[in-house]
């Protein structure tokens, strides 16, 4: 797997990081060992925590990590109940959630703080000064933001934050991020990391056929995934297939390669099994510009 550094940075991160979206609901403690082992020995060393995901942080919290293991936590968002959600980057509520996530995964440090909203009602200074003082403290190391635009990005950068990272929603079947997001990151040398990057599942093709019953389709999480089975997404992904047949590789390495090869710096996955974690550290095909330049023209729409 190969590393790259983070924005200007001097902290390098694997071109694959290992979501934990489903750990402690479909993804119990001895298969989270399991994914976490095997993405070491493959070389990955990035693991993301979502935000409120109280669960996923319990079960991190409980397994061996190795050392080399860095840890992308979002904060921003909290969910008292599951119908009551609250957005917001105060200092209180920022102190408050490290303070917490740091307890329940059982770490001094958040290698990267990731905000993941963007507060238009709180003065951005606040928000500074709480970065700051955790910066300060040795509570976190680096700093990222998601679900931002390109001038948002722009604005917390110049109320002095020093972003490193912003994390996207990118694939071949969502390049919303191209639009306005990649060319602000690129500009401010700030990485990019994708978030969905296997358009949810979607890019697995493991929906050509049927509906696998223990898929995200086919649970609670199934208007997220149907969300790119659609006509267009159908689309891209025949090219996908005819680029993967040509090649002699799977519709993963074409997606993954695709996003290394649009300057993403780490493709965030959810793997719920040692044998979908091997398909994904394995992959490291590169695509010929002939073949590039196609899944550029299939995958390119208006909207992006």
């Amino acid at each position: 797997m190969k590393h790259q550094r983070l924005g200007t940075t001097g902290l390098e991160i694997s071109d694959v990081g290992l979501g934990t979206f489903e750990w402690g609901h479909r993804v119990d403690d001895q298969v989270a060992q399991l994914l976490v082992d095997s993405y070491n020995d493959a070389g990955g060393n990035l693991i993301e925590l979502p935000s409120s995901a109280t669960a996923s942080a319990e079960v991190l919290g409980r397994l061996r990590l190795p050392e080399e293991i860095l840890l992308l936590s979002r904060v921003g968002v909290s969910m008292s109940d599951p119908d009551h959600i609250e957005v917001g980057l105060g200092r209180s509520r920022i102190l408050s959630q490290v303070d917490s996530l740091l307890n329940t995964v059982g770490r001094d440090h958040l290698d990267v703080l990731v905000l993941d909203v963007f507060d238009a009602e709180v003065d951005r200074a606040e928000t500074a000064s709480a970065v700051e003082t955790l910066l300060t403290l040795g509570k976190i190391r680096y700093v990222g933001v998601s679900h931002h635009t390109g001038w948002q990005l722009a604005e917390m950068r110049g109320a002095g934050i020093p972003i490193a990272c912003a994390v996207a929603e990118y694939s071949l079947l969502n390049r919303e991020a191209e639009a306005e997001l990649m060319p602000a990151a690129d500009y401010a040398g700030v990485s990019v990391i994708a978030g969905a990057g296997l358009g949810r599942g979607v890019l697995t093709d493991k929906y050509r056929n049927a509906t696998p019953q223990d898929s995200r389709l086919a649970g609670e999480l199934s208007e997220y995934a149907g969300a790119y089975l659609d006509e267009r997404s159908n689309r891209v992904l025949a090219g996908v297939r005819r680029a993967a047949t040509a090649l002699g590789v799977s519709t993963v390495d074409i997606a993954l390669a695709f996003n290394r090869q649009h300057g993403i710096a780490s493709t965030l996955v959810s793997p719920r099994t040692p044998a979908q974690l091997a398909e994904v550290t394995g992959s490291e095909v590169e695509l010929a510009d002939e073949i590039a330049e196609v899944l550029d023209q299939i995958s390119w729409s208006p909207s992006a």
